[in-house]
């Protein structure tokens, strides 16, 4: 098989494609009406918080690859989430494809959690001593030591205040517990890009030779598109502090990658179970003799046999792309689509 995509009886907007886009879009104006109205605040009930946040609950895996900040945010996650996702749902199934990317959007939720402990650890270990051990002492180490700038005013103001009167210390107590609450409740990340990218880094590993065309002029391989932008993701992730969760970004990529890969290796269908042994054909090598085996009868195959064999899967193959023309890829029964995507394996 070439590296094009061929998209002439597969489905411009697939259904899992399709549906992704309705509920984000959904979502999206929802939010925008119940904060006009002042009803909800959908962000904060639907993004996900920091698992250890008392806003933070279970539901927010999911709910936040659906949340939305702003028009752009939107437009461009939807956009490419049609411009590749097309192409890997229509390649996989939409089994697998909504598999993959609830996957990745977890993952890169994970990924991004991870990030956010290490940031914040240090920060909450000094207030936890504190919490743990009230005292002028312990309040006046969590002033000197604290770097993240929230706490600043607020630390050097009510150690000024504990200095001049120790009775306050209660006081000084819950208003540093409020504080804590306030700060993990903070953490609250929305947005489809973690899965978006885990679809972007999907296209790259099915089609790393078609060409992608950068503002529909420059021509770049999938491969080089997809390790440009982990790469740029990856340095500005390090470099700077603008609000946005690269690492998250990151994160959908690796979980797709490790998703891929155990998929390659244990041989699986479009419907993400395993191929049945029975079914499969392959080659063994010994020195610089080739033997062909099947696996239905378990005995090598000649030369005739084995082109025989090859002839007759093309055949089958040509019958299956004619259908595909004429009535599109979900008019194929279950068992054509098992053959065609052993086909693409070889």
């Amino acid at each position: 098989m070439d590296n094009q995509i061929r998209m002439g009886g597969f489905n411009i907007l697939p259904p899992g494609v399709k549906n992704l886009l309705i509920i984000n879009i959904l979502l999206y104006l929802a939010t925008v009406i119940f904060r006009q109205t002042g009803l909800v605040d959908l962000d904060q009930w639907l993004g996900l918080h920091y698992f250890a946040a008392s806003d933070f609950h279970f539901w927010q895996f999911i709910t936040y690859m659906f949340m939305h900040a702003n028009l752009s945010h939107i437009f461009f996650n939807m956009f490419a989430l049609w411009m590749f996702g097309a192409a890997v749902e229509n390649y996989w199934g939409t089994k697998r494809f909504l598999i993959y990317y609830f996957i990745t959007g977890i993952g890169a939720a994970l990924v991004h959690y991870l990030v956010t402990y290490l940031q914040i650890h240090p920060m909450l270990a000094l207030l936890n001593q504190f919490l743990d051990s009230p005292s002028i002492d312990t309040y006046r180490y969590l002033a000197e030591n604290a770097k993240d700038a929230r706490f600043h005013d607020m630390l050097v103001n009510n150690l000024q205040v504990l200095q001049q009167n120790p009775g306050t210390l209660n006081e000084v107590v819950t208003i540093t517990a409020n504080a804590k609450a306030d700060y993990l409740n903070s953490f609250n990340i929305i947005g489809a890009s973690g899965a978006v990218y885990g679809v972007l880094l999907a296209f790259g590993m099915l089609f790393p030779n078609d060409y992608i065309y950068l503002y529909f002029m420059l021509p770049i391989k999938a491969k080089w598109f997809v390790i440009i932008y982990g790469v740029i993701e990856l340095v500005t992730g390090l470099s700077t502090s603008d609000g946005v969760a690269h690492f998250a970004h990151l994160g959908g990529m690796l979980f797709g990658i490790v998703v891929i890969l155990l998929w390659r290796r244990n041989e699986r269908n479009h419907n993400g179970w395993i191929m049945p042994e029975k079914e499969k054909t392959f080659r063994l090598r010994r020195k610089k003799d080739k033997y062909y085996v099947s696996t239905e009868s378990g005995r090598p195959l000649s030369d005739e046999e084995y082109n025989a064999k090859r002839l007759e899967e093309k055949k089958e193959t040509d019958r299956i792309l004619d259908k595909i023309s004429k009535g599109g890829y979900e008019s194929l029964s279950s068992e054509e689509k098992d053959f065609l995507f052993r086909q693409s394996q070889k």
